[in-house]
């Protein structure tokens, strides 16, 4: 059985397949282009056969190079993964990466992490926000914990409930008096506030409070992202509804005020999700046991 190829000479062909160009894969490697040129070449020799090939001053692989850097690729990628967590194991610091909804992590989460750091000093905590149609992907994403909306079953994922839906309608008091909002029908066709993912709040708050009106949605405004939609409502600029859990503190501080009810309760929720049936990391497990046994 032969031995491996060199190994300078593997990684210069990895970079070098990635990029299909050897001055990038200098650059990546902070190399010369002429040392990979050099590298290339030691490892054609290696094989006895050519590894690039160039077409119309462009660089491509042969067919069986292409397929040989596949596998290299995947085989790369889990040496930089062990050494990612054989390092995190034995540093004395970590870096526990959370990815979620952009105003949960701020209204919600972000508050609770003083007292974690005092408890885990060793663990530093980088928060990665949920953007556009983004998920929590463990397999493509370089993410330890994420944060879910839904009902808590995912294919492949373990949950667990953080909080379920508490929705309730949030004006600033000023406008709340300017419009004379006292219950929940005074709401009805008023400058409404939500977000397009979350199109169903409305029409399931109104129906919670058994209102019925073809008026009542029709100046709602609807956004993108909901750190807008709050920052709209402390602005006076119309009625949000949102997550009673964000708004505790905007509450206690008076910038918003609750004009009337119902509480929107659901079968919903925000949910801390892992990987199932895969090793946790210490980081992880003792992330995740702090904040299910502080949740509060």
């Amino acid at each position: 059985m032969r031995s491996l190829p060199p190994l300078n000479p593997l990684l210069a062909f990895e970079a070098a397949s990635r990029y299909l160009n050897f001055t990038k894969a200098a650059r990546e490697l902070n190399v010369t282009q002429g040392a990979i040129s050099h590298q290339i070449a030691v490892l054609e020799e290696y094989f006895g056969a050519r590894l690039f090939e160039r077409k119309s001053n462009q660089l491509e692989l042969t067919p069986s190079a292409a397929a040989y850097a596949d596998t290299l690729h995947a085989a790369f990628d889990d040496i930089r993964r062990a050494t990612a967590s054989f390092s995190a194991s034995v540093s004395e610091h970590t870096t526990l990466t959370i990815k979620g909804y952009p105003l949960l992590l701020s209204r919600w989460l972000t508050p609770k992490l003083t007292a974690f750091s005092r408890q885990f000093p060793q663990i530093d905590v980088r928060l990665v926000s949920i953007s556009g149609a983004s998920l929590v992907d463990f397999d493509n994403q370089d993410i330890d914990i994420g944060i879910r909306y839904g009902r808590g079953h995912w294919k492949g994922l373990s949950s667990h409930l953080l909080f379920s839906d508490e929705l309730v309608p949030v004006c600033t008091k000023a406008l709340a008096r300017s419009l004379r909002l006292k219950t929940a029908r005074d709401l009805a066709g008023q400058p409404l506030l939500q977000t397009h993912a979350r199109a169903s709040d409305w029409p399931d708050w109104f129906q919670c409070a058994g209102i019925d009106e073809p008026t009542m949605l029709d100046h709602l405004a609807s956004f993108e992202d909901l750190g807008i939609v709050h920052r709209f409502a402390i602005e006076g600029s119309g009625i949000a509804i949102l997550q009673k859990a964000y708004v505790e503190e905007d509450l206690r501080e008076g910038r918003l005020v609750i004009p009337c009810g119902p509480v929107l309760r659901r079968e919903l929720g925000y949910h801390l999700v892992m990987p199932a049936n895969t090793p946790k990391d210490s980081k992880v497990m003792e992330f995740a046991h702090w904040l299910l046994a502080n949740l509060a």
